[in-house]
């Protein structure tokens, strides 16, 4: 387990800062939610416009 706390391997130049991490994760699950509420409901508009005609 000595390679978990000190790590001699990666990259160590331009890491995120510690804090940023989880507001990328966090920004991308709320995105992905919006872009599956929006291509449900784009898909949803197609099925009952083609219901109607």
């Amino acid at each position: 387990m000595d390679f978990i706390d000190d790590p001699k391997f990666g990259h160590t130049k331009n890491r995120l800062p510690v804090m940023l991490v989880p507001v990328i994760m966090f920004a991308s699950v709320v995105l992905g939610i919006i872009a599956t509420k929006i291509y449900v409901n784009s898909v949803m508009n197609h099925h009952s416009e083609e219901s109607q005609n």
